[in-house]
């Protein structure tokens, strides 16, 4: 027994003998494999604080111009317009309208038989000339003294009663003939000379073409962006692929109730008469806005009510309120205490709180943290 004994603790000691010196002969890779572990559990007491706080991914804000382009559908009308009467009853002796033809202002456009008209006036003007000069006699007789003033009051009536016959049968005569209102262009006529016609009976139809004038409801949202003089382009289904600058002229007094729109009118120019009232017409205006922040889509969160961000500042997570005014390609138009540049949350802000610790994993994209 103790000889068994003996040689267990040699072989024991040999062992351990023999480790020692291997031991000492690669002291260096052991001390370079205990640094290790020594910088592996540093590492992982200073990534500690790094684990608690909440992954998420970052954009920055950017700044939009509200700016909006809106289409309106109308149809045209001409600057004046009117439909021409017969001014009285008779026969057509004189028929100038012809379609398209243009006119100035007091042209000759028809005129009825006036010969009684005119046989009027000539008596008229007969009874006013004999009534001047018994008017002439009986004042050279009252300076005299020798006319009765009973009789000069008779003469002077009469005289009177022959002037206004005259203003009468000038203005039956004038009756007998339409003129054009203003300058402008016929239409197709409905008579013919030699046609006998009853008074206000419709000839023809007469424009002012040289603007064409549209009109359209504008939302009252959009009522602010727009006053005379705002520029508008135009296109017709007549001339294909082409655009035509107008102008805002006149914006309505009112909004209307049921449909909240007011009524806006603008002007073409017409010049080169190329356009013909009635015919449809497709606006566009490009409406300037204020400049807003802008965020992503995925950035916007609703909850209790109302919009909101989640915005970093130095690693901490903030809830910022807003309205939102429009979207606009993947990007949504609000108003709220937001600056250009500023960090906000796109990505893991389903369990945040406010102050929460955030840990930006896209910081080089998106800002630090």
């Amino acid at each position: 027994m103790n000889r068994t004994a003996f040689w267990k603790q040699a072989i024991l000691s040999a062992l351990l003998l023999a480790a020692a010196a291997l031991g000492w002969q690669n002291r260096a890779g052991l001390g370079a494999v205990w640094a290790s572990f020594g910088t592996q559990a540093s590492q992982s007491a200073s990534t500690a604080p790094a684990a608690s706080a909440a992954p998420v991914i970052v954009d920055r804000v950017g700044m939009i111009q509200d700016d909006l382009t809106f289409s309106a559908i109308g149809t045209g009308f001409a600057l004046k317009s009117v439909t021409l009467r017969a001014p009285s009853t008779g026969e057509i002796t004189e028929f100038n309208i012809a379609p398209g033809r243009k006119f100035r202002a007091g042209d000759v456009l028809l005129r009825l038989i006036d010969t009684d008209q005119r046989l009027a006036v000539a008596l008229a003007e007969a009874r006013l000339a004999q009534a001047t000069l018994e008017l002439d006699r009986y004042r050279r007789l009252q300076d005299s003294g020798v006319a009765p003033t009973a009789r000069m009051e008779e003469v002077q009536t009469a005289f009177k009663v022959a002037a206004i016959e005259l203003e009468k049968a000038t203005s039956d005569l004038d009756d007998r003939t339409l003129r054009a209102p203003f300058d402008g262009v016929a239409g197709l006529a409905s008579v013919e000379r030699g046609e006998r016609m009853t008074e206000a009976e419709a000839v023809a139809s007469y424009d002012d073409r040289s603007q064409i004038l549209v009109e359209f409801d504008l939302p009252e949202a959009l009522l602010s962006r727009v006053s005379p003089g705002f520029a508008v382009s135009a296109s017709t289904p007549s001339m294909e692929r082409q655009q035509f600058a107008g102008t805002i002229t006149a914006i309505d007094s009112r909004v209307a109730a049921v449909t909240r729109t007011a009524r806006v009118r603008a002007a073409i120019d017409n010049s080169a008469d190329k356009f013909r009232p009635g015919a449809s017409f497709a606006l566009t205006l490009d409406l300037l806005g204020a400049t807003y922040p802008a965020v992503p889509e995925l950035a916007l969160q609703f909850s209790r009510g109302a919009l909101h961000v989640w915005r970093v500042t130095d690693g901490i997570a903030e809830q910022v309120e807003l309205r939102m005014v429009r979207r606009r390609a993947g990007h949504v138009i609000v108003e709220g205490p937001l600056d250009a540049g500023d960090v906000v949350i796109v990505e893991g802000a389903q369990r945040l709180r406010p102050g929460s610790a955030v840990n930006v994993l896209n910081a080089e994209e998106g800002g630090s943290s």
